[in-house]
């Protein structure tokens, strides 16, 4: 990927398909491009650092915990509220008729958040087997990868007030006893806001877990600071490979290979809607979970008003049928299916734009990109608008059906104008911008598999053990010799500092345990002791010489030692 800062360049046109590289062998990787020493220390460190993200789910944790307690009814709690400034006792009158007692609410609030955070951070310990395996040469960027670290330390953190979240309407359905007595007009207005309230959580405990600070590496930004301005021009250079490498994955894909159709293939499709679903949750989430709950709060709203003035707040009825559900299950199905499958009708129709291609280098500004490159902004643009419209498609069926089965409501009808008005060109939007980044996904795969970005590091810590342990393992040091030897040069120092660290690793495949720890170990194991260039040894140009006096050999097993010599 190019940055716009960069000098301008020439077009890059008339490249040939790129070539997928294969994938280098995490165990064999050496410890001096290993970031972390282990995944106990990545571990010590996130402990560390913990009271940060910790404070942050302490007060999601209440927030969530008063969206519960308020959600009974929100407009009912304002109410009382309002009348227990005249009388106190009305308050209690309210705890009591919505199903709380006072001491169940305090000993709630003085323990419940608190073990409930206690839980959250409960979860650390599997956050380093999920970034131990992390290549940072596979990522396109220095700050994606530092960015894919922090959201999956954040994902992990988040993992249970999630969980709650999108489980409590189902508990309600199943009857669970709690004081949601169904799935009224209050608990999913109070349930909308808490959708709302995730996203933001996410980001702060995000920011509190950079992956600068975990695996004790400079920060992408610094990195990016040194690349542009430091008075060093070979420091500066070095960091410039380091921040950012050109994306291989070029567009439009040549005429007749699989990359031009793998949209629709079942792993494009899946690729594309959780590229869209991630970008949705920028664009689309918030203003959904706001919609819905000012919509549904509303509806409480007048429905305690009439409750007051009939006299009767006993019976809560909820604004969404079953049938409506019946209804918009499928419907909205249908629309996630055809929302995944349309990069591939954008393809073949952009097709018109292929010869109006300038340029095929991915530029990191979208402006340039999309002007250089007409075919990839046709792609991306068709993708919104058909998402949209898929959307609005399913929204006008979805008001049909309703209409004919004579199950829609005044609520329903508000709602959907809601949805066509908001929620659709939102998604179009979305879906468009889901596939500026990750088009290229789609269509080729991970970037890693083209590519291999300039880094000191290939990996974040080892599977099994330390660095150290790496350094001794033979199979390591043999990968690595065999790697000097490849690539040419001078490094005699360095080979014979490999030699010296323990035994000779003559590198040769062909022999049992040359290149594999586990195989040595099984030789060792049924007595088989490996071969030190004696009698008929390849490694020594072959054994006695015609004529010459014998010699005693080496012995092949561990009871050969104790033999007596001839």
């Amino acid at each position: 990927m190019t940055s716009h800062h960069a000098h301008r360049q020439p077009p890059l046109k008339d490249l040939p398909p790129p070539r997928r590289l294969p994938r280098e062998a995490t165990n064999l990787v050496p410890p001096g491009e290993i970031i972390a020493e282990s995944k106990r220390a990545i571990l010590r460190r996130l402990v560390r650092g913990l009271w940060a993200p910790g404070l942050v789910l302490l007060g999601l944790w209440y927030l969530l915990l008063v969206l519960y307690v308020v959600g009974a009814s929100p407009a009912f709690w304002f109410l009382s509220l309002l009348a227990s400034l005249g009388e106190p006792a009305f308050f209690r009158m309210a705890v009591a008729e919505l199903g709380f007692t006072g001491s169940g609410l305090t000993m709630a609030f003085l323990f419940g958040p608190a073990a409930a955070t206690l839980l959250s951070l409960a979860t650390a310990p599997a956050v380093p087997a999920l970034i131990a395996g992390m290549q940072p040469r596979r990522y396109l960027t220095e700050a994606r990868f530092q960015a894919e670290v922090s959201t999956r330390v954040t994902a992990v953190l988040m993992l249970l007030p999630v969980l709650v979240v999108l489980v409590a309407p189902l508990t309600v359905v199943l009857g669970l006893p709690q004081p949601w007595s169904g799935l009224g007009a209050g608990p999913l207005s109070s349930w909308c806001l808490a959708l709302g309230v995730l996203p933001l959580a996410w980001v702060l405990v995000r920011r509190f877990v950079p992956a600068s600070r975990l695996l004790g590496i400079i920060d992408a930004a610094a990195l990016q600071t040194t690349a542009r301005i430091d008075p060093d021009l070979d420091r500066r250079h070095e960091a410039a490979q380091q921040v950012r490498e050109q994306d291989r994955r070029h567009l439009p894909p040549h005429l007749g290979t699989p990359a031009l159709t793998a949209a629709a293939t079942p792993r494009g499709a899946l690729v594309a809607l959780a590229r869209i679903a991630r970008a949705g949750l920028v664009w689309v989430l918030p203003a959904a979970a706001g919609t819905g709950w000012l919509l549904f709060g509303i509806t409480d709203f007048v429905t305690v008003l009439v409750g007051i003035s009939t006299m009767d707040l006993t019976e809560v009825a909820s604004p969404l049928r079953w049938q409506q559900a019946v209804v918009g299950a499928p419907i909205a199905a249908l629309v996630i299916l055809c929302i995944a499958l349309t990069p591939a009708l954008a393809v073949p129709l952009a097709a018109t734009q292929r010869d109006q291609v300038r340029d095929l280098r991915s530029y990191e500004d979208w402006a340039t990109r999309a002007r250089l490159n007409p075919w990839e902004a046709r792609v991306v643009g068709l993708t919104g608008w058909l998402s949209a419209a898929w959307a609005l498609l399913g929204t006008v069926l979805a008001a049909i059906l309703l209409q004919l089965l004579q199950v829609a409501t005044a609520f329903s009808w508000v709602a959907l104008s809601l949805i066509a008005l908001v929620i659709v060109p939102l998604l179009g939007f979305a879906a468009a911008a889901g596939m500026r980044s990750g088009l290229r996904d789609v269509l080729y795969g991970p970037a890693g598999g083209y590519m291999r970005r300039r880094s000191p590091y290939a990996l974040v810590a080892p599977d099994i053990g330390a660095r150290a342990d790496r350094a001794k393992d033979p199979a390591v040091r043999a990968a690595l010799r065999k790697r000097l030897q490849a690539e040419g040069g001078d490094h005699t120092l360095e080979i014979f500092d490999l030699d010296a660290a323990g035994e000779r690793l003559w590198v040769d495949d062909s022999e049992p345990g040359a290149t594999d720890t586990a195989v040595r170990a099984a030789d060792l194991a049924r007595g088989h002791l490996p071969d030190f260039g004696g009698e008929g040894s390849q490694l020594t140009g072959g054994g006695q010489e015609q004529g010459a006096p014998p010699r005693h050999s080496i012995p092949d097993s561990v009871t050969g030692l104790r033999e007596p010599r001839p």
